[in-house]
């Protein structure tokens, strides 16, 4: 195995792109994505920190969990938190042309970027629009790129959001997972045919420029398995928190990586790819991955925290998140603030998460407990006692 850590990546650009609401299982359905996890870097347990892109986006520029940046709601899109460096900052100030392409500019912290484009997920060609973009930007001598890929998104909104009442837990749409299931993986044909085209281009660049490329999907989506979450962003399931990353790098480099991860590793990854040593107020959550990649096995895991916000869809955010979970050595606790409900899984023996083992009395479940209490209290989530 090569050691990532030694290799000199400081005239590297990156392309960072997300394939929204792309789940996990769903790999092996798009099979240009399949053989790009076989012959590279390939993240198994990417946890999202929020399982909504809002959030999520914010989280990954930052390096930091909702709650400490400051966007953890739909209402809290402006609250960003003005001390708060993201990493596209820190590359626009290395000589980086740092340039992004979202559905929306408000979907990702503005800061650090020469350039924000926005698309209309209705009318959008993904295929050309971002090779174009791709192409362009490799003119610049080194490049941060992140591209917004909503195909399967959009898809799932016109569908599913649009044609069900989102408060509505007792219709056909979780009696009918089967036809859920054929339906979303109908999406994953264009979103083959995307990364078909994506890759093509960026192997085009490549012949003149090193170019790391990381694809990710920032959270899964629903197919029915829990009544009341139709899409996403509703609750902390393994469905759409559990998701994955791969990352290809100029030289020829094939490994997975199954030890437990997060979006917030992106900054932290990012910035050592190219060299960066930043001097920073704010400790960030993440670690490397480049570091993880090269350590797998004296890895020590830590426990990775997961919020999220509404009980009833369309927008999954109340006033703020009020659903909060800890993800640590494939076990699982989850607490509603509004119904006060406490949920425990063991992710190896119940990985759909059909049976909730909460006892408050069993040491393992209490020391979860703790944690998660610890987090609340620690961010001013909440500042009531929990039971």
């Amino acid at each position: 195995m090569i050691n990532m850590i030694n290799q000199d990546f400081s005239n590297c650009s990156i392309i960072l792109i997300n394939l929204d609401g792309l789940r996990k299982d769903r790999i092996e359905k798009c099979p240009i994505l399949k053989k790009i996890k076989e012959e590279n870097i390939y993240f198994s347990k990417m946890i999202s920190v929020s399982p909504y892109t809002l959030a999520a986006h914010h989280s990954i520029f930052s390096g930091l969990y909702p709650s400490q940046n400051g966007v953890d709601a739909y209402y809290h899109m402006f609250r960003f938190k003005k001390e708060i460096k993201t990493f596209p900052e820190i590359l626009k100030d290395e000589g980086f042309y740092t340039k992004a392409d979202v559905i929306s500019e408000n979907i990702i912290p503005k800061r650090g970027f020469n350039e924000i484009s926005t698309f209309d997920e209705k009318t959008t060609n993904f295929s050309i629009r971002h090779s174009e973009i791709i192409k362009k930007i490799a003119k610049e001598e080194k490049f941060f790129l992140f591209l917004h890929y909503e195909g399967v998104h959009s898809k799932l909104l016109e569908d599913v959001m649009k044609k069900y009442d989102p408060k509505e837990n007792d219709d056909e749409y979780f009696d009918n997972i089967s036809d859920n299931e054929k339906r979303y993986d109908s999406y994953l044909v264009e979103c083959n045919e995307y990364v078909k085209n994506i890759q093509k281009t960026i192997k085009e660049i490549s012949k003149e420029k090193k170019v790391v490329v990381i694809w990710f999907a920032d959270h899964g989506a629903s197919i029915g398995e829990k009544k009341g979450e139709k899409f996403y962003g509703i609750y902390t399931y393994e469905y759409t928190i559990n998701s994955f990353c791969i990352i290809e790098y100029p030289i020829n480099e094939k490994n997975e990586i199954s030890k437990q991860c997060s979006i917030l590793d992106f900054y932290p990854s990012i910035l050592e790819l190219c060299g960066i040593k930043p001097t920073l107020d704010i400790k960030l959550e993440g670690n490397s991955l480049i570091q993880l990649s090269n350590n797998e096995y004296n890895f020590k895991e830590k426990p990775i925290f997961i919020e999220t916000g509404g009980l009833y869809g369309y927008w999954p955010s109340p006033k703020r998140h009020n659903i909060f979970a800890v993800r640590f050595e494939d076990k699982k606790i989850i607490y509603n603030d509004s119904s006060k409900i406490w949920e425990y899984y063991n992710l190896l023996k119940d990985p759909k998460e059909i049976s909730n083992i909460y006892d408050k009395n069993i040491e393992e479940i209490s020391k979860m407990k703790k944690m998660l209490i610890e987090y609340l209290m620690k961010l001013n989530i909440t500042t009531e006692k929990i039971n």
